[in-house]
């Protein structure tokens, strides 16, 4: 783990948003290392959090002038969380480029063009902006607004493509869906073979290395996906949760063929597998966050903070795959699976 932040560096940091999800990891990351954080936001999301830091209210979506209150100081570093809607980051771009030093951008993998090879890096090619604008979706999205970061911030940007981003504040119930399972059924299907690949990132390692990159002055663009330096495969993934939570679970591998031929979705059916046969999306190469010398949060941590978020915020009675909740299989469908595969 790294350390940074004394009293000779300590950084007058901006957040824009910083109440949701990631927000609150990369602020609690800054003032664990003593930065002076002020949030930029309207004041709605969450407003209980971080009822001492100093609060500039305004509202992205008015456009240009909402930043007008923030261009009267200078700022060390500028984090960006915002998720969608490259519009927004080409306006806090324009409006800050001469009122910070850096600016830290939250981004996705998804920007990537196609996922079909394995390995894809910070140089892989991203998806195609010649689109019109109003067809464009999430990846096009978020690409634009990597430009409009690079653009205004050519030598002082810093980028983070994230994975998968897991754990305390999580709204998905992704991860949390194999978690709930352990913990609630006598047995489970388990997707694949158990040799696919698996990757996600803690989402206080996001914070972290948003910070670690302000206080170092980390530059570029850095693929931020884990969940360790190695490869992590679901059958590790799930035997490893099991003995975590002392599951005493079944698990009922299903191939990918067998789960094709019933129609059952990677993904939705089954959160965060996808096939060996398209498993790019889960081999994104992390060498170059490596390289500064990260390390990251222990998945039995990650696994907790999703389960603690989960009691403490959820219906503990979810049921997935239902119109409750989307995600995951019906416990009737998954029965059946595995009656089948059993019989």
């Amino acid at each position: 783990m790294f350390s940074c932040g004394t009293a000779k560096n300590k950084l007058k940091i901006l957040v824009l948003g910083g109440t949701y999800f990631v927000g609150p990891a990369i602020v609690n990351a800054a003032l664990r290392n003593d930065h002076a954080v002020t949030l930029f936001n309207r004041g709605i999301t969450n407003p209980e959090l971080f009822s001492g830091i100093r609060l500039i209210k305004g509202d992205r979506e008015k456009g240009l002038a909402a930043y007008a209150p923030l261009k009267k100081e200078q700022w060390d570093v500028v984090i960006d969380v915002w998720p969608e809607k490259s519009k927004l980051v080409d306006e806090a771009t324009t409006a800050l480029m001469n009122h910070t030093k850096h600016y830290v951008f939250i981004s996705s993998i998804a920007v990537y063009n196609s996922f079909q090879h394995p390995g894809l890096n910070e140089e892989s090619e991203v998806v195609d902006l010649t689109l019109n604008p109003n067809e464009w979706e999430y990846p096009e999205e978020k690409l634009a607004a990597e430009l409009f970061v690079k653009k205004r911030f050519q030598d002082n940007h810093t980028i983070l493509r994230a994975g998968p981003i897991k754990g305390w504040r999580d709204p998905a119930v992704d991860l949390l869906y194999w978690c709930v399972k352990l913990n609630r059924e006598e047995s489970i299907l388990a997707p694949g073979s158990g040799l696919d690949h698996l990757q996600f990132i803690d989402v206080n390692d996001v914070g972290r290395f948003a910070i670690q990159a302000s206080a170092e002055r980390i530059f570029g663009i850095y693929n931020c996906t884990g969940p360790k330096k190695e490869a992590l495969l679901w059958k590790d993934f799930l035997e490893g949760a099991k003995q975590q939570f002392n599951s005493s679970s079944q698990l009922i591998w299903a191939n990918e063929e067998f789960l094709a031929t019933n129609k059952i979705s990677s993904f939705t059916d089954l959160p965060l597998w996808v096939p060996l046969s398209e498993d790019g999306f889960m081999q994104i190469s992390h060498e170059k966050l490596l390289q500064t010398g990260f390390a990251f949060t222990p998945i039995n941590k990650t696994l907790d903070d999703c389960m603690r978020w989960f009691t403490s915020s959820m219906d503990d009675h979810l049921k997935f795959g239902t119109e409750e909740v989307g995600l995951g299989l019906d416990r009737t469908k998954e029965l059946e699976l595995m009656e089948k595969l059993q019989g």
